[in-house]
């Protein structure tokens, strides 16, 4: 991915809003409430992918005339503030979010050139993987209401969709929407909590939102793949072991992404879990 030219006007920042969109998987004349449970939950994560997408950013680092991708973050607040992985900004300088125009066309899969934004560490949580992010150009961007939950609202067996830029380091410059169910709610050896989701990310994902669809809240920030000899490394019991091939994925609490925002007193409006 190049550096954006001199001349070029900033990629416009989507509304994190979108569109509602037809569920064709309903038989004609039939509301989708009334077909069944599959048709409904296609219904559900169709929403919720229109709704969140347009808010999913590239975050890269400028180096050397070109910006190298790391992951992805997502808009929380209007004012142009994200959140994303901690361990993902733990450089500052350098930092860019590029936005994209996610839409459900047939896509160039590579953006050649990119207008990217500025972007500033306001707060992070190394312990608990979390940061925040402000845009350093000022902006005023329109954000649902009430869409920042908790992760104690989620429970085992809930439907959930995972949204981020996963082939990013692949050159594929397009939000990657999976659905999945929590496979569990565990806390690591420092009392992080972790939801397990049987959802296979990649590494572009991380940093990106993990939605409940039951109630259209964010409930936790991509971490990635989960491996339980990373998870438990620091336990006095820990001991080497092979890594294991899963699909099992996982993502820190937002709950955590919620507190950085508190101390920068940013949930009045947000819909946030206070």
């Amino acid at each position: 991915m190049s550096r954006p030219c001199a001349g070029c006007k900033p990629i416009a920042v989507r509304s994190l809003t979108g569109p509602a969109e037809h569920d064709a998987s309903a038989r004609p004349g039939q509301h989708p409430d009334d077909a069944g449970p599959s048709v409904r939950r296609t219904t559900m994560l169709q929403g919720l992918s229109q709704k969140f997408r347009g808010g999913c950013m590239m975050l890269v680092r400028e180096q050397e005339q070109d910006l190298s991708f790391l992951g992805t973050a997502f808009l929380v607040h209007p004012q142009g503030y994200l959140l994303t992985a901690a361990h993902l900004a733990h450089r500052s300088e350098g930092l860019h979010v590029v936005p994209t125009h996610p839409n459900d066309e047939f896509t160039p899969m590579t953006i050649d050139r990119a207008a990217a934004l500025a972007v500033a560490v306001v707060a992070s949580d190394t312990a608990h993987d979390s940061a925040l992010l402000r845009i350093e150009q000022p902006l005023d961007i329109a954000v649902p209401d009430d869409f920042l939950g908790s992760a104690d609202q989620v429970r085992t067996g809930a439907s959930i969709l995972s949204l981020g830029y996963a082939f990013g380091h692949e050159q594929l410059h397009e939000v990657i929407a999976v659905g999945g169910h929590v496979a569990a709610k565990i806390r690591s050896p420092n009392d992080t909590r972790l939801i397990l989701f049987d959802n296979m990310v990649q590494d572009g994902d991380i940093g990106g939102p993990l939605i409940h669809a039951g109630d259209g809240h964010i409930v936790g920030l991509v971490s990635g793949r989960f491996d339980p000899t990373e998870v438990v490394r620091g336990a006095t019991d820990w001991d080497r072991r092979p890594p294991h091939d899963t699909n099992i994925s996982f993502a820190v609490a937002i709950d955590y992404g919620l507190e950085l925002m508190a101390r920068a007193g940013l949930l009045a409006g947000t819909g946030g879990a206070g």
